[in-house]
C-alpha cells in the first residue's frame, strides 16, 4: 500500500517540469507576472479544474440527499425503508466510503504536491535566472539578506496566490450554482438569501482588499529590511562589536522591529475588523435560509427534509464564508508581498547579454583600452578616459592612491560594470560583443579579500571546472602552498581534509588561509589573463616569498594585471602603470619611474621610510 502511494504521489509530483527557462525580462506588475508562469502549468491547472469542480459537486449532492434522506425516513415504514431505498442507500454509502474520499485524494494530491511544489520552483528557477545575469555591481546596491528572501518568497507567494485562485473561485462557483439549483427545485425564493449575502460579501471585499494590499505591501517592506539588517547586522558583527557598544546594536535593530510591528499591526487591524463584518454576514445568511424555510414549511409548501438541507446549506455556506475569506486574504497579502519582491526581481538587467553572442577567443592575451570612461553614475570617481595596450604575455603593475582608478579598472575588464564611454577589447574582440561566461573564464583572478563558498575545500579550488582530478586539485594545492594546513582541517560535521567545509565566505580560516586557496583555485584555472588584486596582502612574509616563486611560474605565458600597494611586489613587473584621480599619470620600469622623480618615486620613498599607510 504504502509503494502505492508512494507512486502515485511521485506520478502527481511529475505532472509539472519547473526546470523551464524562459529568456523574457520578468514583468514589473503582479497580475503580468503571474499570467508569464501559466504555460508551463496549463496541463495541471486543468486537472485541478476538473478535480475541484467534481468534488465541489460530491458536497453540494451529499446535503441535497441528506434533505432527501429526512423526508424518506419521514414518510417510511421502518420495515419498508430498504426495499424502497436500500439501492441509493448503498449508493450513498459508496460515495461517502470510496467516491469522496478518492477524488480528494486526487485533488490533493494534483493540488498540495503537483502544484504548489512544481510552481514554487518555476517561479524561483526564473527569478534565480534572472537574477544570475545581474552584474556584480548591481548586487552591490542591495542587501544580500533581502535580495535572498525575496528570491525564496516570491515563489511561496506566486504559487499560493495561483493556487487559492484556482481553487477558491472554482469551489466557490460550483458550489454557489449547486445551491441556488437545490433551492430552485422547491421555491426559488429560497435562493434570495443568498443572493443578498454575495451582494453584500462582494461590497465589503471591493472596500476593504484595496486597503489590505496596500497594508501588507508596507508590512513586506518594513519585513524585509528587518531581515537585511539582520544579515548585515551579523556578517560584520565583529566590526560591530570593534566600534559599537550592545545598547547601539540593540537600539539599531529595536528600530527595524517596531517598524515591523507597526505595518504588522496595521494588517492585523483590517483583518480584525472584516472577520467581524463577516460574522454578521454569517447571521444574515443562517437568519434567511433557515427562517425563510421555516415560513415555507409552515405555508405547507417545504418539506422538513427541505428544512433540514437548508439548515445543513446555513452552516456549510458560514464555514464556506470564513474559508473564502481565507482565501482572499490570503491571494491579496501575497500579491502585496510579490508586488515587494518584484521591486528587486523584476528589475532589468544592468549589464545586457549581447543576443547569441560569440565566445571570446584567446590567440596571445592582448588588452586593448581605449579612452574608457566610467563613474558609477555619478561625475566623480573611476576613471576619466584611460588608453591602454598591454601586449601578449606583458606583465604589468598597477598602482596609485586609495581611490584612483585600480579596482574600476578590472572590474571593467571583468565587466562586472559596464563603461559609460570608451572599448576595452581583448586580442581585437570587444567585451561587450562576446559571451560574458567565456570572458570571465579566460581571466583568472585574485582579490585581496578572498572570499570562499560555504562549501568543501575541493569543492572551492575547483569550482567552475568539471571533471577535475583529484591529483590536479592537490597539485594546484601545493603550488599555493596550502596542502599540508588542509590536510589538518576538520569541520563540525567531522570532514577533515579536503572535504572540509569552510563556512561562509571562508570565515572558519584565516586570512592568509583563505588566500592560498584562492591562488590555489586561480593556479587549476590556468587562465591565459591573470589578474592579482594585493593577491599576497594576507601572508606573513615566508610563506609570501614561496608564493611569489610560485607566481612566477604561473604567470610564465600569461597577460598578468598586478594590483599592489606593497611597491616591492611590483618592482620587476615590465610595465609600471601609475594610476591618480581616473587617469594615467605615468608608466615605465621601475628604475625608469624611480629616475622620473615622479608620483611612483614619492609612493616609494615613503613605503621605504616606514609609511606605508601614505601609499
Amino acid at each position: 500500500m504504502l509503494k502505492l502511494y508512494d507512486r502515485f504521489t511521485n506520478a502527481a509530483l511529475n505532472l509539472v517540469q519547473p526546470y523551464n527557462s524562459t529568456n523574457q525580462a520578468p514583468e514589473k506588475n503582479a497580475w503580468p507576472y503571474l499570467r508569464s508562469h501559466l504555460f508551463p502549468l496549463r496541463g495541471i491547472l486543468a486537472l485541478s479544474l476538473l478535480l475541484t469542480i467534481i468534488t465541489a459537486s460530491i458536497e453540494v449532492w451529499l446535503i441535497s440527499y441528506a434533505g432527501q434522506l429526512i423526508d424518506n425516513l419521514a414518510q417510511s415504514r421502518p420495515d419498508q425503508l430498504w426495499a424502497a431505498h436500500g439501492q441509493e442507500l448503498m449508493f450513498a454509502a459508496l460515495v461517502l466510503l470510496l467516491i469522496r474520499p478518492g477524488f480528494q485524494l486526487a485533488r490533493l494530491a494534483v493540488n498540495e504536491i503537483g502544484f504548489h511544489c512544481n510552481t514554487a520552483t518555476l517561479v524561483r528557477w526564473r527569478a534565480h535566472a534572472h537574477l544570475s545575469k545581474q552584474s556584480v555591481g548591481w548586487f552591490q546596491e542591495d542587501l544580500t539578506g533581502r535580495t535572498a528572501s525575496r528570491l525564496v518568497d516570491i515563489g511561496n507567494h506566486a504559487a499560493e496566490v495561483i493556487y487559492q485562485l484556482l481553487n477558491t473561485m472554482a469551489f466557490g462557483l460550483v458550489y454557489m450554482i449547486g445551491i441556488v439549483i437545490l433551492m430552485s427545485q422547491t421555491d426559488i425564493r429560497l435562493a434570495l438569501p443568498l443572493f443578498l449575502w454575495l451582494a453584500m460579501y462582494a461590497t465589503l471585499m471591493a472596500v476593504v482588499v484595496p486597503r489590505m494590499v496596500y497594508a501588507q505591501q508596507q508590512f513586506q517592506s518594513a519585513r524585509s529590511a528587518l531581515l537585511g539588517g539582520v544579515v548585515d547586522t551579523f556578517s560584520n558583527i565583529d566590526t560591530l562589536k570593534l566600534f559599537a557598544d550592545q545598547d547601539a546594536i540593540t537600539n539599531d535593530h529595536k528600530q527595524d522591529l517596531e517598524a515591523t510591528r507597526q505595518t504588522l499591526f496595521k494588517t492585523r487591524q483590517l483583518g480584525v475588523s472584516l472577520r467581524t463584518t463577516i460574522s454578521f454576514l454569517e447571521g444574515v445568511i443562517m437568519v434567511g435560509f433557515v427562517g425563510y424555510g421555516i415560513w415555507l414549511w409552515i405555508s405547507g409548501a417545504a418539506s422538513i427534509g427541505l428544512i433540514g438541507a437548508a439548515i445543513a446549506l446555513s452552516l456549510r455556506i458560514t464555514t464556506m464564508a470564513d474559508w473564502v475569506f481565507d482565501a482572499i486574504w490570503s491571494i491579496f497579502l501575497r500579491v502585496g508581498s510579490l508586488r515587494e519582491a518584484l521591486k528587486t526581481i523584476a528589475q532589468p538587467l544592468a549589464i545586457n547579454p549581447t543576443p547569441n553572442a560569440p565566445n571570446l577567443q584567446i590567440s596571445g592575451g592582448e588588452i586593448t583600452i581605449e579612452n574608457a570612461y566610467h563613474h558609477y553614475g555619478l561625475k566623480q570617481g573611476g576613471l576619466n578616459g584611460v588608453s591602454i595596450t598591454i601586449k601578449p604575455g606583458e606583465k604589468i603593475g598597477l598602482i596609485g592612491r586609495s581611490g584612483a582608478g585600480k579596482s574600476s579598472l578590472v572590474n571593467l575588464i571583468l565587466r562586472f560594470f559596464e563603461l559609460e564611454d570608451g572599448s576595452i577589447k581583448i586580442d581585437g574582440q570587444e567585451i561587450r560583443s562576446v559571451n560574458q561566461d567565456s570572458l570571465r573564464a579566460a581571466i583568472g583572478m585574485v582579490s585581496q579579500q578572498s572570499a570562499l563558498l560555504n562549501r568543501s575545500v575541493r569543492d572551492n579550488i575547483a569550482l567552475g571546472i568539471d571533471g577535475v582530478q583529484k591529483n590536479e586539485i592537490e597539485s594546484a594545492a601545493k603550488q599555493a602552498h596550502a596542502h599540508e594546513f588542509i590536510k589538518r582541517l576538520k569541520d563540525a560535521s567531522g570532514r577533515s581534509g579536503y572535504d572540509a567545509h569552510v563556512g561562509e565566505r571562508g570565515v572558519k580560516l584565516s586570512g592568509g588561509q583563505r588566500q592560498r586557496i584562492a591562488l590555489a583555485r586561480v593556479f587549476l584555472k590556468d587562465a591565459p589573463i591573470l589578474i592579482l588584486d594585493e593577491a599576497t596582502s594576507a601572508l606573513d612574509s615566508d610563506v609570501e616569498e614561496q608564493i611569489q616563486s610560485a607566481l612566477g611560474q604561473a604567470m610564465q605565458q600569461k597577460t598578468v594585471i598586478a594590483i599592489a600597494h606593497r611597491l616591492s611586489t611590483i618592482a620587476q613587473m615590465d610595465r609600471i602603470l601609475v594610476l591618480d584621480d581616473g587617469l594615467i599619470v605615468e608608466e615605465g620600469s621601475h628604475q625608469q619611474l624611480m629616475d622620473a622623480n615622479g608620483l611612483y618615486a614619492q609612493l616609494w620613498q615613503r613605503q621605504s621610510g616606514g609609511f606605508m599607510g601614505q601609499a
